[in-house]
C-alpha cells in the first residue's frame, strides 16, 4: 500500500503536465488587421531577428480566459504580419514541448530560419506549435537563437516571449552573456511578457541591461494594430534623417558647364566616402541642381539638370548605389540669396545633395 502510493505520488505530476497539455482548447488566431509602416520614414536598423517563444506547461494556463500561449502565438503573428518589406533575416525559435510532442522534459528547437524574412513561411512555422508542455529552458532557447546568429556580423534583435514563470535566472543570465560576448553592441534583446507571473522581474532583468537598445513591455501594450506597429518600428527600424551636403558650382564646373573640375570630384569623393561609411544606413539621395539668375529659366532648367546628373555619375562611379539617387534641377527658381551681387550669385549656383540617412547605433 505505502509502495504504491509512493509511485502515485511521483507519476501525479507527470500525469497533471500531460493533462495539462493534451485538454487544452484548440488554438484560433485572433483577427488583427495589421498597420501598415511608412517606410519612405524609416530604415532597418538591424540586418537579422530571432523571435524566441516559450511553449512550456505554464503557458498553457488561462490567463484572462484565454491559454497564454494562444495570447503569445497572436503577437508573434501580429508581429510578422507588422514587419515592413525589407531585406531582414528571421529566426523562430521554441523552448517547451510544443513543437511535435505535448508532454515531456522540454527543449529549444529552431522551427524557422535564419533565413530571408518569409512572411507566410514564418507563420506557416508558427502554425506548427501544437501545444504548451514540458519544462521552461529559456537559457537554452538563447543559445538556439545564438546559434542561429552565429554568423551574422551586422546587427541583430532577440525577442523573448514568455510568462518568465519557473525560470531561473543565472542560466538565463549566462545566455544572455553568451549572445552578448557573440554579438557586442550589436545586440539588442526584447522581452515581452504574457500573464503576471510574480517574481519574474529578476529574470527579466538579467536579460535587459541595454538602454537605449533592450527593452521590456507587457503583452496587452502591444497587442491592438497601433501598439504593433509601434513596437516593430522600435525594434527593427530607425528613423530616417535628411542630411544637406551643399557644394558650391563654382567648385564643381567652370561656367556654363556641366563637366567636373578636379577639385570637385574631391569634394564630392568627401561625401561619397561619408555615405559608404560604417555605421550608416542611406536609403535614398536626392542631387539637386541650381543656377543663379542669369539667363532664361528654361536654359538654366537644363544646365542644373545636366550638373545634377554629372554629380550622380560621379557618385556611382565611387561606388553608391544608382538606385538610391534621384536627380532633379530647379534652375533659378530657388535663389538662397540675391541675384542682384556678384556674390549673391555664386551662392546661387550650387548642388545640393540630400542624404536619407540613419545610423544602425544611437
Amino acid at each position: 500500500m505505502i509502495k504504491r502510493s509512493i509511485i502515485s505520488l511521483f507519476t501525479a505530476p507527470f500525469v497533471l503536465l500531460l493533462a495539462a497539455c493534451a485538454s487544452g482548447p484548440t488554438y484560433t488566431p485572433s483577427a488583427v488587421q495589421p498597420q501598415a509602416i511608412d517606410m519612405d520614414a524609416f530604415a532597418p536598423k538591424v540586418e537579422s531577428f530571432v523571435v524566441v517563444l516559450d511553449v512550456s506547461s505554464s503557458m498553457g494556463e488561462d490567463f484572462q480566459d484565454r491559454p497564454k500561449v494562444h495570447t503569445a502565438q497572436d503577437l508573434v503573428a501580429s508581429f510578422n504580419a507588422t514587419v515592413p518589406p525589407a531585406e531582414f533575416k528571421s529566426g523562430l525559435v521554441t523552448f517547451g514541448s510544443g513543437t511535435g510532442r505535448c508532454f515531456g522534459t522540454g527543449s529549444a528547437d529552431g522551427i524557422y530560419g535564419l533565413a530571408s524574412h518569409d512572411g507566410g513561411a514564418f507563420a506557416s512555422a508558427l502554425g506548427s506549435i501544437e501545444c504548451a508542455g514540458g519544462t521552461t529552458p529559456m537559457a537554452d532557447g538563447l543559445d538556439a537563437a545564438a546559434q542561429m546568429l552565429s554568423g551574422v556580423s551586422g546587427p541583430v534583435a532577440v525577442i523573448v516571449v514568455s510568462d518568465f514563470r519557473w525560470v531561473a535566472s543565472n542560466p538565463v543570465g549566462e545566455a544572455v552573456a553568451r549572445l552578448k560576448e557573440q554579438h557586442g553592441e550589436n545586440l539588442c534583446l526584447h522581452a515581452v511578457k504574457v500573464g503576471d507571473a510574480a517574481r519574474s522581474e529578476r529574470v527579466i532583468s538579467s536579460m535587459i541591461s541595454a538602454p537605449g537598445c533592450d527593452s521590456y513591455v507587457a503583452a496587452a501594450d502591444i497587442s491592438s494594430a497601433d501598439g504593433m506597429a509601434g513596437y516593430v518600428t522600435g525594434v527593427l527600424l530607425a528613423p530616417l534623417e535628411y542630411e544637406k551636403h551643399s557644394v558650391a558650382a563654382t567648385a564643381l564646373f567652370d561656367f556654363d558647364s556641366a563637366i567636373l573640375k578636379d577639385q570637385g570630384k574631391a569634394e564630392l569623393q568627401n561625401v561619397a566616402d561619408y555615405i559608404r561609411g560604417k555605421g550608416i544606413t542611406v536609403k535614398d539621395i536626392d542631387v539637386v541642381g541650381h543656377t543663379d539668375g542669369v539667363g532664361s529659366a528654361e536654359y538654366n532648367q537644363e544646365l542644373s539638370e545636366r550638373r545634377a546628373m554629372a554629380v550622380k555619375e560621379f557618385m556611382v562611379a565611387s561606388g553608391v548605389d544608382a538606385a538610391i539617387i534621384d536627380v532633379s534641377g530647379k534652375g533659378k527658381s530657388e535663389p538662397v540669396a540675391s541675384n542682384d551681387t556678384e556674390e549673391g550669385r555664386a551662392r546661387n549656383r550650387r548642388v545640393e545633395i540630400h542624404v536619407g540617412t540613419t545610423r544602425l547605433k544611437p
